[in-house]
């Protein structure tokens, strides 16, 4: 037990920089967090600081370390969890990621239903894009992932597990009051005569957009706004004329707000989607619960169960 805690005060110290900062951030004596990282040193027969004047830095066995520490601390807390649910009924916290889609069309059912199976589970979510998110996952922070998959630049490895739920398509949007829609064909250069938005740092958007442009032998349109807030994108095309890539899906679940979509040929995209989790987690029971209603609640298994219906219509 002691090298848990060990473990504990060693991610900590390397986390704040100093001992200090450290024993304050985790309510204990300094003199017991110097003591507890000496005794781990000695135990693992290296050192894993430099000493400096105004705090510590990790030394080449210290990163290396640290590394390891957050995977074990990590399986560790997932342990205690998981006795929960087999001897008390489940408690305590699970720390899931969601991208855009996933958190503001999926999630709030699946939360729902998280809530029937797991009443004593306290969910907490963070929303963002994969870039922000997977490392809290590889690390540790969070126990899933459900939004764009990963790639090898990632760099997740053998260790973590994505099923792929369905390819969520991207398009342009804007109000269905939008000045664009008055009559006349939409050109890609009447685009460029109204502000464009970012929505949640879209770099792969951007991308796409940028060479939707370039094949054009047009100029990229000027960003005249990028936003994580959700609500401040869709007031913004609603209400001041704004331009923006989002996903189909996003765009349709604010059907209130007559969002419409912008057809241009050779921009509308796709990429492929799914939730990503650590293999120790593939049997933990919310998990299961939780990729469950994704399978079941996402377009590919909407079609899935189609193309199944009318396979058996048609018969041998």
């Amino acid at each position: 037990m002691h090298h848990i805690w060990r473990l504990h005060h060693f991610l900590s110290v390397a986390e704040q920089g100093s001992f200090h900062a450290a024993a304050r951030a985790i309510n204990v004596s300094q003199p017991a967090l110097t003591k507890s990282i000496r005794l781990l040193e000695q135990d693992l027969g290296c050192s894993l600081f430099v000493r400096l004047p105004g705090g510590v830095r990790l030394t080449e066995a210290g990163e290396l370390f640290r590394h390891r520490a957050r995977e074990i601390e990590a399986s560790w807390n997932a342990s205690l969890v998981e006795l929960k649910v087999q001897t008390r009924g489940l408690g305590g916290e699970m720390r899931i990621g969601g991208g855009p889609v996933y958190s503001a069309v999926y999630f709030p059912n699946m939360l729902a239903d998280l809530r029937t199976n797991f009443p004593n589970l306290r969910v907490a979510v963070s929303t963002g894009v994969g870039a922000d998110l997977l490392p809290l996952l590889q690390r540790g922070d969070l126990r899933c992932y459900a939004g764009g998959i990963p790639t090898e630049i990632d760099g997740l490895g053998r260790d973590f597990i994505t099923d792929i739920l369905y390819d969520q398509e991207n398009s342009l949007f804007a109000s269905s009051q939008h000045p664009l829609f008055d009559g006349g064909e939409i050109t890609p250069e009447k685009l460029l005569d109204y502000p464009w938005l970012s929505l949640f740092s879209g770099g792969l958007a951007n991308g796409k957009i940028d060479r939707f442009f370039a094949s054009h032998e047009l100029p990229a349109p000027p960003l005249a706004l990028e936003s994580h807030s959700l609500q401040i994108a869709l007031k913004m095309l609603v209400e001041h004329n704004f331009i923006a890539c989002m996903p189909v899906p996003l765009a349709q679940s604010y059907s209130t707000l007559q969002l419409r979509e912008i057809h241009m040929e050779g921009f509308h995209w796709s990429i492929p989607t799914g939730i990503t989790y650590h293999r120790s987690s593939k049997e933990f029971p919310p998990i299961k619960v939780m990729r469950k209603f994704l399978e079941k609640a996402t377009p590919f298994a909407v079609a899935h169960r189609s193309d199944k219906k009318k396979a058996s219509q048609a018969g041998p």
